[in-house]
């Protein structure tokens, strides 16, 4: 009797494991963020920043145009679906993705090692070099680039650049912004002696701020680029899927930055 009697329990507490495994199983499932479940929503909501020309910007009818726009529309395409923007300061980004309040960040951002610790990265599908802006006034002392270790420099918060100069520039003191747009303003005013950002970008503000002058000063950070960043829970074919789109796209991407940034006034 007792042989029957364990030999039942036995099969009990099998079956009730087996149950438990695939619960947990379609519970994992039914919490990614998948391609079925994006075409299930049929619409890709996407966050970015508006004020990172030639990347993305406002034009003078308020749409948002630049070199991501693009790129969004061939990943919505891939997927099969319509997309939709939330623009957003810089700082919210990681927290609209984490709070799925968007479904991707597609907006020239990094994949530095402290962003991957709240989101996954596609492959990398843009790197350009870094450069200083400075007042023409003031350009002949920032011919030497030793001059900024002690510069009050602008860079956006959170940004490769303030990375890469604090490690270039210790003794710099940062002010930090949550627009690109302020950078420019920042050193207009003389509240900052110099601001950093990418060369092409920096070309824009050069050409919108005649009053001030991009130095000599060339540095790549230490990222490697701009992906796309996705939620940490995305399934491997969402990640497969956007890979596939980075990589067929990657070479005309650079050409977008080209064409946005004739566009930008």
């Amino acid at each position: 009797m007792k042989n029957k009697f364990y030999k039942k329990l036995l099969i009990v507490m099998v079956t009730l494991g087996m149950a438990l495994v695939m619960l947990s199983g379609c519970s994992k499932k039914n919490n990614e963020t998948s391609v079925s479940s994006i075409k299930d929503k049929g619409t890709l909501t996407i966050g970015m920043i508006n004020s990172n020309p030639p990347y993305e910007f406002q034009n003078s009818d308020n749409v948002v145009q630049g070199a991501d726009i693009p790129l969004i529309k061939k990943v919505a395409k891939e997927l099969g679906v319509k997309y939709k923007i939330k623009t957003m300061d810089f700082d919210g980004l990681l927290p609209a993705l984490q709070g799925n309040k968007v479904d991707m960040l597609i907006t020239a951002m990094s994949p530095t090692p402290e962003r991957k610790q709240g989101a996954k990265f596609s492959k990398v599908y843009y790197r350009s070099t870094n450069t200083l802006l400075v007042r023409k006034s003031e350009a002949k002392k920032y011919e030497n680039t030793k001059n900024f270790a002690n510069a009050t420099i602008a860079v956006v918060n959170n940004s490769t650049q303030e990375e890469m100069l604090k490690k270039l520039y210790p003794k710099a003191k940062f002010k930090k912004l949550s627009k690109v747009t302020d950078l420019a303003l920042a050193v207009n005013n003389g509240k900052a002696d110099a601001c950093s950002i990418d060369v092409p970008t920096a070309t824009i503000l050069a050409r919108k701020n005649p009053k001030l002058q991009i130095t000599s000063f060339r540095h790549k950070d230490s990222s490697l680029g701009a992906a796309i960043a996705m939620p940490k829970n995305a399934s491997s074919d969402l990640v497969k899927t956007v890979n596939k789109v980075v990589t067929e796209n990657k070479a005309q991407y650079a050409q977008w930055v080209i064409d946005y940034a004739k566009k930008v006034k």
